[in-house]
């Protein structure tokens, strides 16, 4: 049996630049262990199954797997699969309804434009109580002065998962920074949060807002990995304490040595409630390959 894989860099117009996601557009025959053997064979940060929907009510259904297992919501994954399903003709109208891992999510396609916006849905979590700066300093392996951006403070903010949210002075410190694993763990925090988001809106990057960076556990110290999931966190995060609030940001990750994203958030509120979080970004397919299964 012949397995059709498409590769799409997600959140970019340039071919070889954003996050790098495989797309199986017809997985319909696959098992669950047979997807994880290719999830590793290609070692990509997430590979993407479609299958059709059991609910009459959505277009397809995506199950998402890193080399490692499972993985929870991806927004460049989500966005990748969702530039697939318009190019492959699945999905032929510009609005979608998928399920992602049993959750129903609203995507909107340009495939002409190369582009794709999802509907996140919004679980507000918020919490200022989080560790000091010489404590945090001493996690993201930066001096304490270099925390804080403008008026911005650490905080913990999330659409269902919590990321420990850092604004840093400037991008020199965001590359700079090293996770000390030891440290984090000895922390409260890291029973609260996934992983740490760092952000600074002081970066030499042309039409974006802010250039942010991912740091965590199981993330080696020169790795950039995609930001899809926290950049909607962030989007809530710029939101907090702000009322009838309708902004769009521009978020740049990576830099000139990696693979460059550019991700779009938009967050709508009417008074103190988000009545609209919305990620997307552009998607480019670059290749197609077949693996042969046995059966």
């Amino acid at each position: 049996m012949k397995q059709k894989y498409t590769l799409i860099d997600a959140f970019t117009k340039t071919p070889f630049a954003g996050a790098q996601i495989a797309v199986f557009t017809h997985a319909d025959n696959l098992t669950e262990q047979q997807k994880q053997i290719l999830a590793k064979e290609l070692n990509l940060t997430e590979s993407v199954f479609i299958t059709r929907s059991l609910d009459e009510r959505c277009d397809a259904q995506l199950e998402i797997f890193t080399p490692h297992g499972g993985s929870d919501f991806a927004g460049h994954a989500v966005v990748a699969a969702g530039y697939a399903l318009g190019d492959a003709g699945i999905v032929k109208s510009s609005d979608a309804r998928i399920l992602v891992n049993g959750s129903e999510i609203n995507i909107t396609l340009s495939v002409k434009n190369q582009k794709v916006q999802i509907n996140v849905p919004v679980t507000e979590k918020y919490d200022e109580y989080v560790p000091s700066n010489s404590e945090l300093a001493k996690i993201i392996g930066i001096d304490e002065k270099d925390i804080g951006y403008n008026s911005y403070k650490p905080m913990l903010a999330g659409s269902s998962e919590y990321y420990l949210i850092v604004p840093v002075k400037n991008n020199q410190t965001l590359r700079k920074a090293k996770f000390n694993e030891n440290k984090w763990q000895l922390s409260f925090v890291a029973s609260l949060a996934k992983q740490v988001l760092l952000f600074t809106g002081d970066h030499p990057f042309q039409d974006v807002n802010f250039a942010a960076r991912i740091i965590g556990k199981l993330i080696a110290d020169n790795e950039d990995p995609p930001i899809g999931a926290a950049a909607a966190s962030l989007g809530l995060y710029i939101s907090y304490g702000k009322n009838d609030y309708h902004r769009s940001i521009l978020v740049q990750r990576g830099d000139e040595s990696s693979r460059v994203s550019i991700l779009e958030v938009n967050v709508d509120k009417l008074g103190s409630k988000v009545m609209g979080l919305q990620l997307g970004g552009h998607a480019v397919k670059v290749g197609e390959g077949y693996f042969d299964l046995a059966g």
